[in-house]
């Protein structure tokens, strides 16, 4: 690709792309992102579109967002008018071109994507690429399930009006394959994982102060198997009297978590940070533990066909993880010897910790591995590779 063209990058924030801003803002000498909030998103981050020039920062126009609505139900049915508000003001902010240049856009997602292929019929784009990051298949039942039926048909459009499409894993295809409406014999694709940029890896020694700390890293609620969990945690602790769980996020079972937490009366092993913004804070908090944590129900839902981005974000910080067999690369990152694939019972996931825990010569093989292992899937060599075959 032609670096002096205009490249256009629309994603939700955060999502855990923040590097390949960084790659696009060095690496063309027009680039504008725009971002916009997750509806559900604590972040104090605003939705935004910005644009630079030869790697500087010219201007930046804020974005309305609706506020996050509390209620369950209210919220999902408030969901196509955040992106309908979202959708608008893109449209009247990206106007025609008014130079030679080409304008490539990159959108992450149906949504993002969506948007860019209307600009493009719209004569405001030139090409449109689909990064894809999740599958989410039908719930049996609820509210979700009718707006999932729309999300398909979004989905299927960008899919076939798309200029190339970025899938994030083989497991993306095999849902869509399953719901009927992708062929992968008949249409293009390129497979690109989710990458690690090794100038930002950090691996902390294991030592007396964090030797017997966990992290988990998302959304707080029970369908990551928290419950199961603060199980494990409270039977350890009757060996480790200091094991520490480093709870980072917030959800709609917080609440819940912390009366189990007080029940259990594990409020001195399982620390509640909240939402942390990306920053030092953030690298500490990650940084200093043994083991992260990545439990999925095993069930049709969405992790069977994507990869958690959690994975690899713990990856980031030189932490192994914890991994439910239920994401594909769960096996994946186990055969690599940097991550550990798990059944969701009780009894596995706290002998595998124990063990991991007493053997300082495992902890420092995996340490290692994780080091070798990043280089593998460095964000800006992936980046590099795709963008060379792209007009």
């Amino acid at each position: 690709m032609n670096q002096k063209n205009h490249l256009i990058f629309c994603s939700f924030v955060p999502v855990g792309l923040e590097d390949y801003v960084s790659y696009f803002i060095n690496h063309f000498d027009e680039f504008t992102y725009l971002h916009w909030k997750f509806p559900h998103s604590k972040s104090t981050i605003k939705s935004a579109l910005i644009y630079y020039k030869s790697g500087h920062k010219i201007w930046q126009k804020d974005i309305f967002s609706l506020p996050t609505l509390k209620y369950k139900l209210l919220y999902f049915l408030s969901l196509p008018f955040h992106y309908l508000i979202y959708f608008w003001q893109a449209q009247n902010l990206l106007w025609k071109k008014s130079d030679q240049k080409k304008r490539i856009f990159i959108g992450v997602n149906y949504f993002c994507t969506f948007c860019g292929i209307i600009l493009k019929k719209l004569k405001r784009v030139d090409l449109v690429y689909y990064r894809v990051m999740d599958f989410f298949p039908l719930p049996p039942s609820g509210i979700y399930r009718y707006l999932n039926r729309i999300f398909y048909i979004i989905d299927q459009f960008c899919l076939k009006n798309a200029d190339d499409i970025w899938f994030t894993t083989e497991g993306h295809i095999i849902g869509r394959e399953k719901y009927g409406y992708f062929n992968r014999k008949k249409q293009g694709y390129k497979i690109i994982p989710l990458g690690v940029n090794p100038k930002k890896f950090i691996s902390r020694p294991i030592n007396n102060s964090n030797r017997w700390s966990l992290v988990y890293c998302g959304v707080i609620s029970k369908y990551h198997l928290l419950d199961l969990l603060f199980k494990v945690i409270w039977e350890l602790k009757k060996e480790f009297k200091n094991i520490k769980l480093n709870l980072i996020g917030s959800g709609p079972d917080e609440d819940y978590f912390k009366k189990l937490a007080r029940q259990l009366n594990l409020e001195k092993n399982i620390i509640f940070h909240g939402f942390v913004e990306e920053g030092e804070r953030l690298t500490e908090l990650m940084a200093n533990n043994i083991l992260g944590i990545a439990l999925y129900k095993d069930e049709e839902n969405f992790m069977k066909y994507t990869e958690p981005a959690k994975v690899k974000h713990y990856l980031s910080f030189g932490v192994p993880a914890v991994v439910s067999r239920v994401p594909r690369i769960a096996e994946e990152l186990a055969k690599e010897k940097v991550c550990f694939a798990v059944d969701n019972k009780k009894e596995k996931i706290l002998e595998l910790t124990r063990r991991f825990i007493l053997d300082a010569k495992l902890q420092n093989k995996y340490k290692d591995n994780i080091k070798k292992f990043v280089k593998t899937i460095d964000s800006n060599e992936l980046l590099d590779h795709i963008l060379e075959t792209l007009p």
